[in-house]
């Protein structure tokens, strides 16, 4: 089925980033080879040393538009910006995409645009998408047997980094954005939560959905949790943590708070298999998130 449409400006993106030059240019131009590519791409630079605009420049033969945020607002900042300059100059659709995450196949933008006009109540889509249990707060997988069917399927959260497409309409009708004082980390469930607490629907196409578990091999796959990870990296749980908890206590969902912060008390203990120095750093982080929640201390920390 062919997308067809008679406004002027149909689908734009923005693109978020910070200090990856190389990597922005990549997926620049792999959005602009797609089979239906944006008419217009922002570029939202989070370095207020404006690393991102001799890309701009160097690719001026593109339509692309430079906005930079003034600070590292993260990527809850720059989407809430980027969505907002792109409902404003009133395009229908709006590519939500991660600078290190351009599309895998070259025809995602045009199927899932087609699911977008399509769908009943659409508000979001994407190639990825997934479940999200409100009774413990746990985002599930989708089945694979889920996928073999043809269609669309209905799910609740879809990454920044899995081709996410929004109606404008969210915006512009229920004033739906992403809560920038998360910083960093689950900014796209929250927003996709109060997509449905507005009424609108989050679908993926089960073909593409399939198409990408084929290609990177993940048919079968149980997450696991609680497994080792890169100690460099464990700040990371500090935002999902707290933000996580944030979100659950918005959405008034307090058991679901509660198994939460059990769930935390016992990755504390766990992590402790790791050694004392990895054990310690993780208390360190997951201590601090739970208390940061219950001052209600939002935004980017220094850790």
């Amino acid at each position: 089925m062919e997308i067809i449409s008679e406004r002027k400006k149909f689908f734009a993106a923005f693109i978020m980033t910070y200090r990856r030059n190389s990597t922005l240019q990549t997926t620049i131009e792999a959005l602009f080879n797609q089979t239906f590519p944006p008419e217009k791409i922002v570029i939202v630079d989070n370095d207020i040393e404006f690393s991102a605009k001799p890309i701009f420049e160097l690719l001026s033969h593109y339509p692309l538009e430079y906005y930079n945020v003034g600070y590292n607002s993260g990527p809850a900042g720059a989407s809430k910006k980027g969505l907002e300059i792109l409902t404003a100059q009133e395009y229908k659709w709006i590519a939500w995409v991660d600078d290190d995450d351009p599309p895998v196949f070259e025809n995602c933008f045009e199927l899932l645009l087609q699911v977008g006009e399509n769908a009943p109540n659409c508000g979001c889509v994407g190639a990825v998408g997934h479940y999200f249990n409100r009774k413990n707060g746990i985002i599930t997988r989708v089945q694979d047997d889920e996928l073999l069917k043809p269609g669309i399927i209905e799910v609740d959260q879809i990454a920044g980094g899995m081709c996410k497409i929004v109606a404008s309409k969210v915006i512009s009708e229920k004033n739906i954005l992403p809560d920038e004082k998360l910083f960093f980390s689950f900014e796209d469930l929250d927003f996709d939560l109060k997509l449905q607490n507005g009424g609108f629907k989050l679908y993926c196409s089960r073909d593409l959905y399939l198409k990408h578990r084929t290609k990177f091999k993940t048919q079968g796959i149980t997450k696991q949790r609680g497994n080792k990870k890169d100690i460099n990296k464990l700040w990371r749980d500090y935002y999902s943590t707290r933000n996580i908890l944030f979100i659950l206590s918005y959405n008034k969902l307090n058991l679901a708070v509660i198994k939460t912060l059990f769930r935390s008390f016992i990755k504390i203990l766990l992590s402790f298999r790791y050694g004392l120095n990895y054990g310690m750093k993780n208390a360190r982080y997951i201590f601090k998130a739970i208390l940061d929640f219950s001052f209600n201390k939002k935004g980017q920390i220094h850790l």
